[in-house]
């Protein structure tokens, strides 16, 4: 080294040791071989394949449904018919007014409504000779033409009082019935038919039952009540067959 620098060649020293540690860094460089440059074209974005709509179906069609028939106007109500003629109830009503008191009559149901007090007497079963005027004359009026084809249903009923009479009880057992309450409304519900059928009424057109102190028409707390339930019922009907 002195050498170089005395000789002059201190110059030629220094370029030497440039060169040297140049070469040492060359060492450390990538090479990056020579070429023409690729460019990578930009990515598209990525695209969602969509999903068609369904098709649009057209509304179910509606059958046409027949138009109704027209619904027919309700039948009338039946025409109200009373059970006997007018030439029947007109005769009737002239009999209650013969006998005014003695019964009531009712042309819808076709039922007569005796009043007992005035037909028999107290707990007896024996018709009275007014009641039995009346029901003689009764009698012709349903064994005419008019009124030929109607049955009667007889009914008798009683108050609540016990038959004490021995009288009544000995004609009760006389006619082999109980001497009771019901035994005494058979015997009378037989006893008006006797009468209709003595004026001329058919057997066969009549039925008799008793109901005793059953089914009273009013309260047998009172005198009064006692003196309703106490009675003899008469239904016409249209015979049977």
């Amino acid at each position: 080294m002195r050498r170089f620098m005395t000789n002059g060649g201190w110059l030629t020293g220094i370029l030497l040791m440039s060169a040297a540690l140049t070469g040492c860094c060359c060492g450390f460089q990538r090479t990056v071989p020579e070429g023409p440059i690729v460019q990578v074209p930009p990515q598209e974005p990525a695209v969602i394949p969509t999903v068609p709509e369904p098709p649009q179906l057209p509304p179910p069609a509606i059958p046409e449904l027949p138009p109704m028939p027209p619904v027919p106007p309700p039948p009338p109500p039946p025409e109200h018919k009373e059970s006997v003629t007018p030439e029947v109830k007109k005769a009737i009503e002239d009999l209650g007014t013969r006998y005014p008191g003695l019964f009531t009559f009712d042309a819808a149901r076709g039922m007569f409504r005796f009043n007992s007090d005035i037909t028999f007497d107290s707990g007896s079963a024996v018709v009275k000779p007014q009641a039995k005027a009346a029901l003689t004359q009764l009698a012709e009026i349903l064994s005419g033409d008019d009124a030929k084809d109607r049955q009667m249903t007889i009914i008798g009923y009683t108050d609540t009082d016990p038959v004490r009479k021995a009288a009544t009880v000995a004609h009760l057992k006389a006619l082999g019935k109980p001497a009771s309450n019901l035994g005494l409304s058979e015997a009378r519900a037989e006893a008006v038919a006797a009468v209709l059928r003595a004026g001329g009424v058919a057997s066969r057109r009549m039925v008799t039952k008793g109901k005793g102190q059953a089914d009273p028409v009013a309260s047998n707390a009172t005198a009064a009540g006692k003196a309703q339930n106490r009675r003899v019922e008469i239904f016409l009907t249209p015979m049977a067959g």
